[in-house]
């Protein structure tokens, strides 16, 4: 029976007899299960690193894997390559080459995979498992800059982040990293991550300037390859992206792919939310939804709720002007203007299970604080509210 591997975590990977295998004394046959797998979108991909790089952990000797699962999993390897010997021998297969530790073969063959189908670049330093570890610790107040190194938290509801062509970045015009450093093929992934209630700018390497809303995570590499320049999003972000026709610029989410070479859009892509929305302001970008393409137009929404997906023509100023403090609205349910303000202030929006029926249009302007916001918005719709702590609770009049 073939295996769902679709929700597979870290763990359940390293419990998977074939996925050790395959790490172990790779095939072109188990090369091309995984990579289609990956291709297909069959498989989280970040998991999927996670488990090499826990084994490539173990292997190092790091502290913060338990012994006791180590001794485990090392179990596990020792297991397998024993059955495989034995089939070997069963079966008469020729030995063509001696087989290298396993946990070096590991990360030779996840970087192939990846490499080859993804042309991603990945180095062995980039550390997954880091990423995902914090992106699953309890909501941090600050804004975030992970790194190899470590990591960076900035005071205050704004940042400003620039990085130049070499890979050194500045925080609000202070220089964080002053050791020199020249641009290499061997990729260095950082993290950014805005909590609920911020905001933050981030200029990439190639001059790339990226407005970051609130609660969204974007990682990137400090400098971009010869052949490609590609982030990763979750959340929403304006980007304006230097033109350079050699190397598309490619923004993933967890369902959309954006390719575009000299463009500004607005891309709305929080795995929390059903609906994923890409708004061209300028150029052309191309969005990639399960294998299909689709080209937008400036002024053109492309438009995703899991249901299906569809393309308008849109003011695109409702969905851009979050970047310059103001809140536009048109004919949007009070419950979803509620549920942004909520995100951008970074309090819990408590409402009636019943919906109002009522749709508001008009424009906020995000400097105020939260209660005079709530304040001015329920003379226009209709509600009265209580703010108690993080907690505001909305009750609509009943006519």
């Amino acid at each position: 029976m073939r295996i769902d591997y679709t929700h597979y975590k870290d763990i359940d990977f390293l419990d998977d007899d074939f996925f050790i295998e395959s790490m172990i004394s790779p095939t072109r046959e188990s090369e091309f299960f995984w990579s289609e797998l990956i291709d297909r979108k069959k498989i989280d991909i970040n998991e999927f690193i996670a488990a090499n790089m826990l084994l490539d952990t173990i292997r190092k000797g790091q502290h913060e894997v338990p012994q006791v699962r180590k001794d485990r999993l090392w179990e596990r390897i020792d297991t397998t390559r024993k059955s495989m010997k034995n089939k070997r021998k069963r079966m008469r297969w020729y030995k063509y080459a001696s087989i290298a530790a396993s946990s070096i073969i590991v990360i030779v063959i996840s970087l192939f995979i990846l490499l080859e189908k993804n042309d991603m670049h990945y180095s062995p330093d980039i550390d997954y498992t880091q990423f995902r570890s914090i992106q699953q610790q309890p909501d941090h107040q600050e804004i975030r800059i992970v790194t190899g190194e470590g990591q960076i938290e900035i005071e205050g509801k704004e940042a400003e982040i620039r990085y130049d062509s070499t890979g050194l970045f500045t925080v609000n015009n202070e220089t964080v990293n002053p050791k020199t450093t020249l641009p290499t093929e061997k990729l260095s992934y950082n993290q950014l991550t805005v909590p609920y209630g911020k905001r933050a700018s981030l200029t990439l390497s190639d001059g790339t300037a990226l407005w970051v809303n609130a609660g969204t995570t974007v990682i990137y590499p400090t400098t971009f390859s010869d052949q490609k320049r590609e982030i990763y999003v979750n959340g929403e972000i304006y980007a304006d992206v230097c033109r350079d026709e050699k190397r598309p610029f490619l923004v993933k989410t967890d369902q959309l792919e954006i390719q575009v070479l000299g463009t500004s859009f607005n891309l709305s892509a929080y795995e929390e939310d059903a609906l994923k929305r890409v708004v061209l302001v300028s150029g052309v970008v191309d969005v990639t939804l399960n294998g299909t393409n689709t080209r937008l137009k400036p002024n053109q929404s492309f438009t995703y709720t899991g249901q299906g997906s569809s393309v308008e023509t849109v003011d695109v100023e409702v969905y851009t002007s979050w970047r310059d403090g103001i809140y536009v609205f048109r004919d949007e349910p009070i419950e979803d203007i509620l549920q942004q303000l909520a995100r951008y202030y970074n309090v819990t929006m408590i409402l009636p299970q019943q919906s109002s029926g009522v749709v508001c249009s008009g424009k906020l302007e995000l400097k105020e604080d939260i209660y005079q916001i709530l304040n001015n918005l329920s003379q226009i719709a209709s509600f009265s509210f209580g703010i108690k702590g993080n907690e505001c609770r909305i009750e609509f009049y009943h006519f």
